[in-house]
């Protein structure tokens, strides 16, 4: 029996292929393993074709990879379609997670009686220098941030039936979204770091602990989402 007949013999020839496939697709290892998973499924199910008319295993791999084209040009057609997952799901993940670290700075402020708002006269009262400026440079890049999550969301949805193919919309949307609450994160915890200096006594530190924490978790995961937003945005150009 030649090596052509054995089980398997058309793996070699498909794998060779997918891993082509796979070095040219951009994002991270979980969504493109459910692409070529797919394709895997696709080439086997012409291989098994092609065999049922005659061809031994090896030919009838290389015949079904030839009807699914240059490895080139079946990774760019899937580019698209990655960049609007991966976009869609760091939008969802900074709205989820922008209102939970918004209620636990809340939750700090009022645990250390901080207040600051305008009094007579028009001035503002704040237990420390820069607070309330802070506190609307936060307020704007929470709105940016929740601006381009919403934005990407509508643009790897239903909207998308009824607004010009632009693949780039989403990833951009993803990637400002990411830099929005980057910029909010990181504000918070310079509000922090100057309440720690100012009036260390007045802050209530566990709920100030979680808080920050919970916004430097943020700050990079959000950072590394908005970059791998970029990369997605480039990879389609």
């Amino acid at each position: 029996m030649s090596a052509d007949s054995q089980p398997g013999a058309g793996d070699v020839p498909v794998d060779g292929y997918l891993a082509e496939v796979t070095a040219r697709l951009p994002g991270p290892a979980r969504a493109r393993a459910g692409i070529v998973a797919e394709l895997r499924s696709g080439l086997l199910d012409a291989t098994d074709a092609h065999r049922s008319a005659g061809l031994p295993p090896a030919e009838a791999a290389l015949a079904a990879i030839a009807e699914f084209g240059d490895p080139a040009q079946v990774s760019a057609g899937f580019r698209a379609e990655i960049a609007a997952s991966q976009a869609r799901r760091v939008a969802v993940s900074l709205l989820v997670t922008g209102p939970l670290v918004g209620l636990l700075w809340i939750a700090t402020a009022a645990a250390s009686h901080l207040r600051a708002g305008p009094v007579l006269g028009g001035h503002w009262a704040a237990p420390f220098p820069g607070m309330g400026v802070g506190i609307y440079l936060v307020a704007a890049a929470a709105g940016v941030t929740a601006w381009g999550a919403l934005a990407g969301i509508a643009a790897t949805g239903r909207l998308t039936r009824w607004l010009p193919v632009r693949p780039q919309r989403a990833p951009t949307a993803a990637a400002v979204a990411g830099y929005g609450a980057v910029c909010a994160d990181g504000l918070g915890l310079v509000l922090l770091a100057a309440g720690l200096a100012t009036v260390p006594g007045k802050l209530a530190l566990l709920p100030a602990a979680a808080a920050g924490a919970a916004s430097l978790v943020r700050l990079l995961l959000a950072g590394r989402a908005a970059r791998r937003c970029l990369t997605l945005r480039a990879s389609l150009a």
